[in-house]
């Protein structure tokens, strides 16, 4: 019969204690690295061949580990719609870790100032004239918002798991095959069309979109230089682009002090 050995039995109660606490700190660690390791395993749910076309286009888009950092991305577009008898510059600084948004519009005879949140909702301010915008369209842009082209490119970098990628049809163009972004609620909310290069062409939400120009370095990134959309009634052009590894400072998305509802 085989007598099974303490293994603590040569040792005095002193070490008896330290090597106890040593295997408790070796037993927590290994739970700890099988956690990280769980969590690592999380990511972008959905067909893998999407997803490594997914990661393909943020790869050309200047690179995943660029894009995973990100926090926020301000940019300035100049805007000429066919309608208006100007053209104006915009500039958006644009949070990439939540549905916030604000933007300033200007030309020689027209300002605007928007922004939306989940905390401040949309408002605007239109020469001058502060409102809010329809509950429709703050929530429009609160469904609209995760599927950016510039947050999409974030979320795949991060391997974020809120998103389901696979391949489908380009809203609007059914002889295509696109990737497809469902949410949570396993609804399609996004799509966009890749050449053969892996750059984004077309990009879609349910309420808009665009067909892209090539993509031009803007310091570390490579984004579309312009886009059009409504048939090209609506272009812009991108005048600048840069990055941060900060979010914005909140206060953009508040209305401001003269404006607020008490």
């Amino acid at each position: 019969m085989k007598v099974l050995m303490n293994p603590f039995g040569s040792m005095n109660r002193k070490q008896q204690s330290l090597a106890t606490a040593f295997a408790l700190a070796l037993l927590i660690l290994f739970s700890s690295v099988k956690c990280v390791l769980a969590q690592e395993a999380t990511g972008l749910r959905g067909d893998p061949a999407a997803i490594s076309d997914a990661e393909a286009m943020v790869d050309a888009m200047g690179g995943l580990a660029v894009w995973r950092e990100l926090r926020s991305v301000h940019f300035v577009h100049e805007w000429d719609i066919f309608s208006r008898p100007d053209i104006y510059l915009e500039n958006e600084i644009l949070d990439l870790t939540g549905p916030r948004s604000y933007v300033t519009m200007e030309s020689e005879t027209y300002r605007r100032v928007r922004a939306y949140s989940p905390e401040h909702r949309y408002w605007n301010i239109v020469n001058g004239v502060f409102s809010y915008a329809s509950d429709d369209a703050f929530e429009k842009a609160m469904e609209r918002a995760p599927y950016s082209v510039y947050r999409l490119a974030r979320a795949i970098a991060r391997g974020d798991d809120y998103y389901h990628v696979g391949f489908g049809p380009m809203r609007g163009m059914p002889e295509t095959q696109a990737l497809e972004f469902r949410g949570a609620d396993n609804e399609i909310h996004g799509w966009i069309l890749l050449n053969t290069r892996k750059e984004p062409v077309v990009w879609a939400t349910t309420q808009y979109s665009y067909s892209f120009g090539p993509l031009k370095q803007f310091g570390n990134l490579r984004v579309p230089n312009w886009a059009v959309t409504g048939g090209g009634r609506v272009r812009y052009e991108m005048v600048s682009l840069t990055g941060s590894n900060q979010q914005p400072d909140s206060t953009l998305f508040t209305p401001p002090v003269e404006f607020r509802e008490e």
